[in-house]
């Protein structure tokens, strides 16, 4: 993807970002989850915030016991990180979850606050 920035090449970057979001989910391990949020993460402009919210929500599902190697493309991003951290125990123990204790009350309005930070691609 870099390559395809670098040289403006849309065909190549369309594309991939095809893939990135085509792909069908029940298929994909939790590695694969994982990269594909830290693509979304290293190239948000592509992405909606919608998609990214829902490919961090794959990513973060409680049912995975995630390894330290499988966290490891996330790293570059340790925001996502901890705030995955964050999602999982509020998953795990919704009495203390941290969208009870901010104003957001509710996990899909605190996602979205937690992903503004980044600029997505707007929706279409």
């Amino acid at each position: 993807m870099r390559i395809a920035v670098k040289y403006s090449m849309v065909d190549v970057q369309v594309v991939i970002t095809m893939a990135i979001q085509i792909t069908p989910r029940p298929q994909l391990g939790l590695r694969t989850e994982i990269a594909r949020l830290a693509f979304v993460a290293e190239f948000p402009s592509y992405f909606s915030k919608a998609f990214a919210i829902q490919t961090f929500r794959d990513a973060s599902a409680i049912q995975y016991s995630p390894t330290a190697s499988d966290i490891r493309p996330l790293m570059v991003h340790p925001d996502l990180v901890v705030l995955m951290m964050q999602y999982r125990e509020g998953l795990a123990k919704p009495e203390g979850a941290p969208w009870k204790r901010s104003k957001h009350g509710e996990v899909g309005r605190w996602l979205d606050t937690q992903f503004s930070f980044y600029t997505f691609k707007p929706q279409a």
